[in-house]
């Protein structure tokens, strides 16, 4: 069963004149918003190559306390090492990196510049930090949280008059962001943008997704989930997914690196009974509670697992030993 590295190591040697950027191109480059760049890649338009930039990550990369910090990051850091020197990812322009965490958000991106001129804006998702999964589960009670707010004043700030094609990408939390970016900017920038892609991320509550800006934005949507989605079925999507074979059949479905290849393609595949119901049943909960009931029982969730000395989600035996009190 092949993945995104046989992908790579298939691919990497053409240009995307030679062979066309493509969905699991989109992955892999919404994918390295996952590394981290402070101090690599500016908060300005001053460029350096994906490939210099990767160099200088792995070099001075604390790889055990990296690898501690999220339940992929084994697997991003194999993907930074892959991408070094291939030849249709190395020379990609990096600038405009941001990564913040404060009491009541996370939120990282970075912009690329592709060899054809395509500006690549790609949102990460939610990494090891509590507060970031709070907020991720306050989508479903308010809009919009904190995240939304630096994900639109970053797409404002990073497309420019000379921008002719924006792709606008994320995975997790960071698909969520890349659909109301694009949705609430104003109609100058989302004019420029040809593709928004959400990998496996939230949708709206009922009112977003009924707005006249997410139906403006959904033509331009290609949402992507695996078989046993559960991340990508939060909350509401009105478009239908394409949905993607994983090897797992449990919450590391998420990942990335589990979705199937094949002859540059993804491998298609029915969504599960799982996730069908899984599905139903969300839409069903929302359904029963109005947002402020929603957002006391998000909030007693998250103070139980804070008073459990939680404040890394990758912390599984702790959270499991909370749960079972």
């Amino acid at each position: 069963m092949e993945n995104i590295f046989d992908y790579i190591e298939d691919n990497g040697n053409y240009l995307f004149e030679e062979k066309e950027f493509n969905s699991i191109d989109a992955l892999i480059l919404s994918t390295i918003s996952y590394v981290e760049f402070n101090g690599i890649i500016e908060n300005k338009r001053n460029y350096i190559s994906l490939s210099d930039a990767l160099e200088k990550f792995i070099s001075d990369c604390d790889y055990k306390g990296f690898v501690s910090r999220g339940f992929v990051n084994k697997e991003v850091f194999k993907l930074a090492r892959y991408l070094i020197n291939k030849k249709r990812y190395k020379d990609i322009k990096c600038y405009y990196y941001v990564h913040n965490v404060t009491n009541d958000s996370q939120f990282s991106a970075i912009t690329m510049k592709l060899n054809d001129g395509t500006t690549f804006i790609s949102f990460e998702g939610t990494d090891h930090n509590l507060v970031g999964w709070e907020e991720d589960f306050a989508l479903s009670y308010t809009f919009p949280v904190p995240a939304h707010k630096d994900a639109i004043k970053y797409l404002n700030k990073v497309v420019s008059i000379f921008d002719k094609k924006v792709i606008v990408a994320g995975h997790s939390k960071g698909g969520h962001l890349a659909m109301t970016a694009t949705a609430f900017s104003p109609w100058y920038i989302r004019m420029k943008i040809d593709k928004v892609y959400n990998f496996d991320g939230p949708g709206f509550r009922l009112k977003e997704v009924t707005s006249r800006k997410y139906k403006k934005m959904e033509k331009k949507l290609e949402y992507i989930i695996p078989n046993y989605s559960f991340f990508g079925l939060l909350l509401r999507h009105d478009k239908p997914a394409k949905v993607v074979k994983s090897y797992r059949k449990d919450i590391m479905a998420h990942s990335v690196f589990n979705w199937e290849v094949k002859h540059n393609r993804f491998v298609v595949e029915p969504l599960s009974a799982l996730s069908k119901n899984l599905s139903r049943s969300i839409i069903m909960w929302l359904e029963m509670h109005n947002d402020q009931e929603r957002e006391a029982i998000v909030k007693d969730i998250f103070d139980y697992l804070r008073k459990s000395g939680i404040s890394y989600i990758g912390d599984a035996v702790r959270i499991k030993y909370a749960v079972n009190l």
